[in-house]
């Protein structure tokens, strides 16, 4: 059931690149028809404004208030984003929001309302959040933002885990994400993590897909895991391996795509979008193979100067930004483009409406450090530190984006 963990030294030759993948049957799973879609977000609108009626109580403040969150959601997608998925009876958007309908979607919406009814400073609490839980992973990736971490002496015992999780539900977070290193090297452990969310969050495995078994998919989704996020950087199986530094990365990833899928979890695949990636036009075919495998989001990943990729010449010219952009919104917002998946890609409104990232989530590296995100390495405490001095109320947290400046 469960693999042992030994890093991979067969790292793909340039002449062992295959051709694209042919993947047959696949489809875009569960899709919701157009009246559905129109039937629920009128009915998510009626409820946002119905707790705008509550907690902000002033008529004019209630529909200034509930137009800026429909404005912000237009503006953060380019558009009016119809695109929607139903599993297990919750409609799911996005990778970053819980599926509706749930408390955990209503403390959000309450979370938004209140901020945007009293300013960036109000409410400051955390709803989301990236938890590194090991330093563990057979992957050699290119792009790793823990690469200086990785395959050390482990940070976090169980326990710390454990305390963490409370600490940061105390915090209001409603939506924990783990990753790693590779978060499947931790299996036991993981499922005990998710086992002790239930019902409090909800939680997603950011993977390679290693260890993503069809058996250890099935557990992940009955000790509670909701959705997986499945890494792959190029439909071209020899291309990805070579990135990923592992002759096995594409099986093990695209087999955790048909594993998750089968388990009933919510599925998505992320790539990093290189220069080489985007010149030589591989997104429109990536997109193909993302709907021949039948996830419902695909994320789009600019590269950034920190971990192996610290002072390399990696990040995007606004030429590559510009086609990232218009293919974010012919892809969601296209006709011809309805049964893809969603296309999700943060540089869209990091450059727009600002960034997210710090005032409403934070990221736990494997070392315990903690930062506004992932891709903006702004430490402003040691957790673990925090947690073994018996503290109990969280230090104030990084609430900058040193890359967009701008808090959405």
């Amino acid at each position: 059931m469960e693999t042992a963990l030994a890093p991979s030294r067969s790292i793909v030759k340039t002449h062992e690149i295959a051709q694209p993948i042919q993947l047959k049957n696949g489809r875009l799973l569960n899709s919701c028809p157009g009246w559905e879609k129109k039937l629920i977000w009128l009915a998510i609108r009626i409820r946002i404004f119905y707790f705008a009626c509550i907690l902000l109580r002033r008529p004019s403040r209630i529909w200034k208030t509930y137009q800026t969150l429909i404005r912000l959601r237009k503006d953060v997608w380019g558009g009016d984003m119809k695109k929607m998925y139903k599993v297990d009876g919750r409609y799911y958007f996005n990778i970053y929001t819980p599926g509706w309908p749930s408390k955990a979607y209503d403390h959000i919406v309450k979370c938004e309302l209140k901020r945007h009814a009293g300013g960036v400073a109000t409410d400051e609490n955390l709803r989301f959040v990236f938890l590194a839980i090991t330093r563990k992973c057979p992957m050699r990736c290119e792009h790793c933002f823990e690469w200086d971490n990785l395959n050390q002496k482990e940070s976090f015992s169980k326990e710390d885990l454990l305390r963490i999780l409370d600490i940061y539900h105390e915090e209001g977070v409603k939506q924990f994400h783990f990753s790693g290193g590779e978060p499947m090297a931790r299996f036991r452990d993981l499922l005990g993590l998710l086992e002790y969310t239930k019902g409090k969050s909800e939680c997603w495995i950011v993977t390679s897909g290693f260890n993503v078994t069809p058996g250890n998919a099935k557990l992940l989704k009955a000790a509670g895991c909701y959705g997986i996020v499945v890494s792959i950087d190029h439909y071209i199986p020899g291309l990805h391996n070579i990135f990923r530094g592992h002759s096995d990365a594409f099986g093990h990833a695209t087999g955790a795509v048909q594993a998750a899928r089968e388990a009933g979890l919510v599925t998505a695949i992320s790539v990093c979008a290189t220069k080489t990636f985007i010149e030589g036009d591989h997104l429109a075919p990536y997109l193909e193979f993302a709907k021949d495998l039948g996830v419902q989001f695909v994320q789009v990943l600019e590269p950034k100067n920190i971990g192996h990729y610290e002072s390399k010449n990696v990040l995007l010219e606004e030429k590559h930004i510009k086609m990232l952009e218009e293919s974010f919104k012919k892809i969601n917002h296209s006709r011809e483009y309805k049964n893809y998946p969603t296309l999700m890609y943060h540089g869209y409104h990091q450059r727009r409406v600002g960034c997210f990232a710090g005032s409403r989530s934070v990221y736990v590296d494997s070392a315990g450090d903690v930062h506004a995100c992932p891709f903006c390495h702004t430490k402003s405490y040691n957790i673990i530190d925090w947690i073994r001095k018996a503290n109990n109320k969280l230090p104030k947290k990084e609430n900058l984006c040193p890359q967009f400046g701008r808090i959405a």
